[in-house]
C-alpha cells in the first residue's frame, strides 16, 4: 500500500514542478511589467514637466511681445522694444504723432495772375492756381499766424488756407489769408488770418504747432512728413534724417537743408517735417528737390528758421494795394547770379542799374552800382522778389532801405529814407540793357 501511495506520488512530480515553475515565471513577469509601467509613468511625469515648464516660459514670451509694450533686458537693464512688435508699436507711434500735428497743419492755395504768350493772340493773363502748405506758428490779439515758403505764397493776387479740421459744411474750414511777412533770401513767409473770419467749430480744433530743434538732431532719426501733396490734401510720408547740413543752391541763393527719404512732392512745401515726438524740426522745400531723384528730399532746419519767422510775425501785416495807388521807385534792377557775385565780389540783392532822373530813388541818394539788400526790414534777392514787395506799398509811403555802394573794391552798408511816388501814366526812362545781360526791369 505505501508502495502504491509513494508510486502515485512519483507520478504527479512533473506536474508540481510544471506549476511552480509557471508561477515563478508569472511572477517574474508580473515584476517586469510591473517595473515597465512604473518607469514609463515616471519618464512620462517627468517628460509632461518639462513639456509644462517650455510652455509657460513661450506663453510668458508670447504675452510680453503681444502687448506691444517696451521689455526691460534683465541683462542689461536696458529697455528694448519686444521682437514682434516692431511694426505694430511703430505704426501706433505715427499715428499718435500725425493725430497730435494734424490740427496745425493748413493746406494754402495760391491764386495769381500769369502773362501767357500765344501765337497768334499775343500775351494773354490767365488766372491760375497752385498749392502748398503750411503750419500755424502764432497768434496774436487779432491773427493766427502761419509759417510757410515764400515761394508758395510769391505772385498771389489771393490767398486762401484750409485747416486740417472736421466740419459740416466743408467751406467753413477754408478762410482768406495775408501775407504778413516774406524772406525770398531764405524762402519763408508767414501768412495771417484774421481771428474774426475763422468759425467757433474751426477754432476749437486748430491748434499751434509745437517747434522742436534741428541742432540735435541725428542721422537715421525718424521724420515725418505731414502736407497738401499735389493739392489732393493732407497726407504723411515717413522715413528717416537722411542727412544734416546739406548745402544747396536754389535760384543763385546757397542754403543749408535737412535732408531726409521721407515723400515730399509738389504742394508738399512749406509744410512740417516731424520728429517722433511730433515737434517741429524742419519745413518742407519741394523746390530743392530735383526731378528724377528719388528718396532725398529737403526741408529747412527749423533752428535756421526759427529767428527769421518770429522776425516776420512782428511785422505790420499789410495788404496788397490796388495797381493804381502801389509804390513807384524809379530804377532798373538786375538779378546777380551766383557767378557774378563770385567774380565781381557782390554781395547778394538787387543790382542798381539806373536811376530815373527826378525819381523817388535819385531824391534818396540812390545810383547805379548800388545794391539794394533789404526793403523795410525785408531781405531783397531778386527782381521778381522786390517787384513783389513793392506791390503792398503805396505812393507817399516813406520807407527805409539797406544799400551797399561800391567803394575802393569794397562795399559798405548804408540806410536810406525813400518816399514813394504815385505810378507815372508813362514811363519815361529808355530801354536798358544790364551788365550781366538781358534787358533789366524798372521799378
Amino acid at each position: 500500500m505505501n508502495d502504491d501511495r509513494y508510486q502515485k506520488n512519483h507520478n504527479n512530480t512533473p506536474l508540481l514542478v510544471l506549476i511552480v515553475f509557471l508561477t515563478l515565471m508569472i511572477l517574474a513577469g508580473g515584476i517586469y511589467l510591473g517595473a515597465g509601467a512604473v518607469r514609463y509613468v515616471l519618464v512620462r511625469e517627468t517628460e509632461t514637466e518639462e513639456d509644462s515648464g517650455t510652455t509657460f516660459e513661450t506663453e510668458d514670451e508670447e504675452s510680453r511681445q503681444g502687448d506691444g509694450t517696451l521689455a526691460e533686458d534683465e541683462q542689461s537693464g536696458e529697455e528694448t522694444l519686444a521682437d514682434g512688435s516692431s511694426a505694430s508699436q511703430s505704426s501706433a507711434d505715427v499715428v499718435a504723432v500725425v493725430k497730435k500735428a494734424m490740427p496745425s497743419i493748413v493746406a494754402v492755395t495760391n491764386t495769381s495772375v500769369q502773362e501767357v504768350s500765344y501765337m497768334y493772340r499775343g500775351n494773354t493773363e490767365v488766372e491760375s492756381e497752385s498749392c502748398g502748405s503750411g503750419f500755424i506758428i502764432g497768434k496774436n490779439d487779432t491773427e493766427l499766424l502761419i509759417a510757410t515758403n515764400y515761394h508758395v505764397i510769391a505772385d498771389a493776387t489771393t490767398l486762401t488756407v484750409c485747416f486740417s479740421v472736421e466740419t459740416e459744411n466743408e467751406e467753413d474750414a477754408i478762410v482768406t489769408a495775408v501775407m504778413k511777412g516774406s524772406d525770398e533770401e531764405y524762402d519763408l513767409a508767414v501768412l495771417a488770418v484774421t481771428l474774426e473770419e475763422i468759425p467757433d467749430e474751426v477754432m476749437e480744433q486748430i491748434r499751434i504747432a509745437q517747434l522742436g530743434s534741428s541742432g540735435t538732431l541725428m542721422v537715421g532719426e525718424a521724420a515725418i512728413a505731414i502736407g497738401n501733396a499735389l493739392g489732393y490734401g493732407q497726407s504723411v510720408t515717413l522715413g528717416v534724417v537722411s542727412a544734416l547740413n546739406r548745402t544747396i543752391e536754389v535760384d543763385g541763393v546757397v542754403g543749408v537743408y535737412i535732408q531726409t527719404d521721407a515723400a515730399i512732392n509738389a504742394g508738399n512745401s512749406g509744410g512740417a517735417l516731424l520728429n517722433a515726438n511730433g515737434e517741429v524740426i524742419g519745413i518742407n522745400s519741394a523746390k530743392v528737390s530735383a526731378s528724377g531723384v528719388e528718396g532725398m528730399g529737403y526741408a529747412i532746419p527749423i533752428d535756421e528758421a526759427k529767428p527769421i519767422l518770429e522776425q516776420l510775425m512782428e511785422r505790420e501785416t499789410r495788404e496788397k494795394a490796388d495797381e493804381s495807388e502801389q509804390a513807384y521807385l524809379g530804377v532798373y534792377t538786375q538779378d546777380i547770379s551766383s557767378e557774378a557775385r563770385e567774380l565781381y565780389d557782390i554781395p547778394s540783392g538787387v543790382y542798381i542799374t539806373y536811376v530815373e532822373s527826378g525819381s523817388p530813388a535819385e531824391d534818396a541818394g540812390l545810383k547805379q552800382g548800388d545794391i539794394i539788400s533789404a526793403m523795410d526790414g525785408v531781405n531783397v534777392s531778386s527782381t521778381d522778389g522786390f517787384e513783389e514787395l513793392l506791390t503792398y506799398y503805396r505812393a507817399y509811403e516813406t520807407v527805409t532801405m539797406e544799400i551797399l555802394t561800391s567803394s575802393s573794391g569794397s562795399y559798405t552798408s548804408k540806410t536810406v529814407n525813400v518816399t514813394f511816388s504815385a505810378q507815372p501814366e508813362e514811363s519815361n526812362m529808355p530801354d536798358h540793357t544790364s551788365p550781366f545781360g538781358g534787358m533789366a526791369p524798372f521799378r
